[in-house]
């Protein structure tokens, strides 16, 4: 009996044994399953940048001194002929984090929040986060005054941060943007000045100032933290401390403010800049034959102060003046690169720099005196074209492109490298095809699309390799309306091959008649399909 019971608890132990290691196997194999899983959705760094052109020492630029920007360029690839979908902040922001068209999100201006024109739309982060993402971000990321609370509160599930912590030894900057300690006495003397005059909202307090005292520029010895960008770089490596912490694959969004005017950069930056060597457009008058209501006569720049208010369409700002204005622009580019440099180290020092993606984008281009034009606001190339670069896992390094994208395309892009399910939502194609060093495999769409709005006129632009069409169609028309050829009040062609700085119009020339013929029936089917 004795031995029965022996063999009776040997044979029960032996079934035990068994079950539990069938069951660690199983818990081996789960848990495997899982750590492949997530290591198939990768972390992305997204690298959002307010007016930048492609004035890059990897796109070319000679004189500017970007170092870092050649650093990621050399980690991935180098969109050549990138363009928005509209060259103003509020609706260019609103198109890239919806994956959109603006007559998709119906943004077309500074002030419309997204969520509200267009509620059923989710943004790029809502859906990482629904696919088990953490999300921040610092910075400007949308447009400010036209988004949701927190920043677009939806967007983050960490919240965004727009952080305060400046330099002590210089304070906040005076509205925002200024530390020089001459403007910033100038300026408290004008705010008790408005204070004097009874007048008491803050609003209105600082339109009194800044209708007085309002620099286009600022070249003060500072550190890079007496500034907001310094402060995102700082909160964005405090962020991505904490998104590595955790178990989740991770979204980081940082936003730089520069070069958005003011250019106010420390002093360090504009000492890497000769003025007196400094290019100035060399296109400064308006082109033959381009309908007049092509061009603005740039409102933004002429706010500040400093800059002759009188000043219209065909004018030029003196050449003193220009010089002191790209030397500030390119200031606060190299400020910028210093940032991003900031950012990469951090990556190469945790040693997740190649197991990353990032994605680097302008939200417009910018004007710097180019037919006599400031600031973005058009249709034209300065205006329209980005800065637009991909590197991390599933990124060929150091390539370059100059197949016509758009930024809308991001926003399928970015889920196809993160390894997660698309969306339907977006108006965008993935770039990925583009992303290798196979010349075989790319995409069907050979042009870039953007518009821009000019009072009850709304031009329509598709860019290819080689010529920008454009047509103004009257009566606010937009595409979801019936397309009309009887409305169009006017129509542009530029080609780029002869003609880089769009000097002559040559949609009537007899030469282009075919080239016309071919583009118009392509922009008709982008704004009818």
């Amino acid at each position: 009996m004795k031995t029965k019971l022996i063999v009776l608890f040997t044979v029960t132990l032996a079934l035990v044994c068994a079950c539990k290691a069938q069951q660690n196997t199983n818990t081996v194999a789960v848990d495997k399953k899982m750590n492949s899983s997530s290591k198939a959705k990768k972390n992305i760094l997204f690298i959002a940048i307010d007016d930048l052109k492609p004035m890059l020492s990897n796109y070319g630029e000679t004189q500017m001194k970007t170092p870092n920007f050649d650093r990621l360029a050399g980690l991935g690839m180098t969109f050549t002929n990138a363009h928005v979908q509209y060259a103003v902040c509020g609706a260019s922001r609103a198109s890239v984090m919806t994956g959109t068209n603006p007559d998709t999100n119906k943004v077309w201006d500074l002030h419309t929040d997204f969520r509200e024109s267009a509620p059923d739309l989710i943004s790029m982060p809502e859906h990482l986060i629904n696919q088990g993402y953490e999300s921040t971000g610092t910075g400007k990321i949308y447009h400010i005054p036209s988004a949701a609370k927190g920043h677009d509160g939806k967007t983050w599930s960490i919240p965004h941060v727009m952080p305060k912590n400046f330099d002590v030894k210089y304070g906040e900057p005076a509205l925002n943007h200024y530390q020089s300690p001459v403007t910033k006495a100038k300026m408290v003397q004008l705010t008790k000045e408005a204070e004097a005059k009874g007048i008491k909202k803050r609003g209105k307090i600082r339109q009194y100032v800044l209708k007085r005292l309002k620099p286009s520029t600022e070249n003060v010895a500072v550190g890079d933290d007496a500034y907001n960008d310094g402060l995102f770089t700082q909160t964005a490596l405090k962020q991505l401390e904490q998104l590595e912490l955790g178990n989740k694959p991770w979204f980081l969004a940082v936003g730089y403010q520069k070069p958005h005017l003011p250019f106010t950069a420390p002093k360090k930056y504009w000492d890497l800049y000769d003025r007196e060597k400094i290019e100035l457009a060399k296109f400064q008058q308006v082109s033959e034959g381009t309908p007049k209501f092509a061009y603005h006569s740039f409102g933004e720049i002429r706010a500040y102060s400093d800059i002759d208010n009188s000043l219209r369409v065909g004018d030029k700002i003196p050449e003193a003046k220009q010089r002191e204005l790209i030397h500030g622009y390119m200031a606060c580019v190299s400020y910028i690169d210093a940032q991003i440099g900031k950012l990469l180290d951090d990556l190469e020092r945790r040693n997740i720099l190649d197991d990353t993606i990032i994605v680097l984008w302008g939200d417009h281009g910018f004007h710097l005196g180019d037919h006599t034009e400031w600031c973005k606001h058009s249709n034209f190339e300065q205006a329209t074209r980005i800065p637009y670069m991909f590197a991390g896992p599933g990124v060929k390094k150091n390539q370059k492109s100059h197949h016509p994208v758009n930024l809308v395309d991001l926003f399928p892009t970015i889920f196809d490298l993160a390894g997660v399910q698309n969306h339907a939502q977006t108006d965008g194609k993935s770039l990925v095809p583009l992303l290798d060093d196979d010349k075989g495999t790319t995409i069907d769409m050979d042009y870039a699309y953007h518009q821009y709005k000019r009072g009850p006129k709304m031009g329509y632009s598709i860019r290819t390799e080689r010529y920008r069409y454009t047509e103004w169609h009257n009566d606010n028309y937009r595409s979801y309306n019936n397309y009309n050829t009887s409305k169009i009040a006017g129509r542009e062609l530029y080609d780029y091959e002869k003609d880089p700085l769009e000097t002559k119009n040559l949609v009537k020339d007899a030469s282009y008649k075919t080239i016309v013929r071919e583009l118009k029936a392509k922009l008709k089917t982008h704004l009818t399909q």
